[in-house]
């Protein structure tokens, strides 16, 4: 068992575990043999589910709530009602998720890829991606003022902006009308500790995202992975994570002539990366990485499944260059 640190709220302490095995992954028996679709979509879920922070709070008093990796939401008193546009009064649910590393985006299945304004997908460079919803018995409240998102970032610069989720089923990350963020620089122990902060506008429940857009004045090629028989885009998730990039990781979202591919073609050729492939096998977890460097109408071959822990995998994935 692995205890989250605990979380301060308005005089309540919440306290938040989750639980990662030190075995391969082992999920619900599913009646299909060799990659499963249903195997795959559970363990992602219950990821999810696991990663999700819950705190209840008082609507008619000022909302503040810290997540486990530094995140805070902060709400004035009596800023919600319901889709009735009556007041909410009472207590409220607070749901949030944090990613901030490249093992979590896998895990959780939540890439990097983002919609440019000329329409073309491109991966962005993430300095955090967050959900967050409030409920009350099971229904969605609705903001009277936007939230306030604080989040502490590792690697900052000015090009980042608030990015929301605009994909119709699959995320699909894109700049947001108030994108500008607020960046807070803060000394602690000799070292400057940057926060920023954005807010969640009404309607903007969900995802959100500080982002930039990847850039490299490279010459662009379309890349092709190939994997062996039975494996496919409903069965296994296949990623690209950039070299160099702490979190940069874009996502194989299209299957095309029985392969995995992406319908931008803006990967840089000479880009050094690992390639990163997640499926269910007879029940168990099991994954490949492959580094590689990226030519000119790429195909990469993917073989060598192999069955993982969720913690082994994090930390190889975590370790990247």
């Amino acid at each position: 068992m692995k205890k989250m640190k605990m979380f301060a709220l308005l005089g309540t302490i919440l306290i938040a575990t989750s639980c990662k095995k030190d075995e391969p992954v082992i999920v619900d028996p599913i009646d299909e043999s060799g990659p499963s679709a249903t195997a795959l979509t559970n363990f992602i879920n219950n990821n999810i589910e696991d990663r999700t922070q819950h705190f209840t709070v008082n609507a008619n008093a000022t909302i503040l709530v810290t997540g486990a990796n530094g995140t805070t939401l902060s709400l004035g008193a009596n800023m919600l009602e319901d889709a009735s546009g009556n007041p909410v009064t009472g207590n409220v649910d607070i749901s949030l998720i944090e990613i901030d590393t490249k093992a979590d985006m896998v895990l959780l299945d939540k890439s990097t890829n983002g919609l440019k304004a000329n329409g073309d997908h491109s991966t962005l460079i993430s300095a955090g991606e967050f959900f967050v919803t409030v409920t009350q018995g099971g229904d969605e409240m609705v903001l009277l003022e936007p939230m306030k998102l604080k989040s502490p970032v590792r690697e900052y610069d000015d090009e980042m902006r608030k990015f929301v989720d605009v994909g119709e089923e699959d995320l699909l990350w894109g700049i947001a009308e108030d994108s500008l963020l607020e960046l807070i620089d803060t000394m602690i122990d000799g070292r400057v500790i940057f926060t920023v902060e954005y807010g969640i506008l009404p309607g903007e429940w969900g995802w959100t995202n500080i982002d930039k857009f990847y850039n490299d004045p490279r010459p662009k090629t379309m890349i092709y992975a190939e994997l062996p028989d039975g494996f496919d885009n409903t069965n296994t998730e296949v990623y690209i994570s950039y070299n160099g990039e702490s979190n940069a990781l874009a996502n194989f979202d299209v299957w095309e002539d029985g392969r995995f591919t992406e319908h931008y073609g803006l990967i840089p050729i000479g880009l050094e990366v690992n390639f990163v492939a997640v499926a269910i096998i007879d029940g168990v977890l099991n994954y490949v990485i492959q580094p590689t460097t990226i030519v000119d109408n790429h195909v990469e071959e993917i073989t060598g499944f192999t069955s993982i822990s969720e913690d082994e995998l994090t930390t190889l994935i975590n370790d990247l260059p």
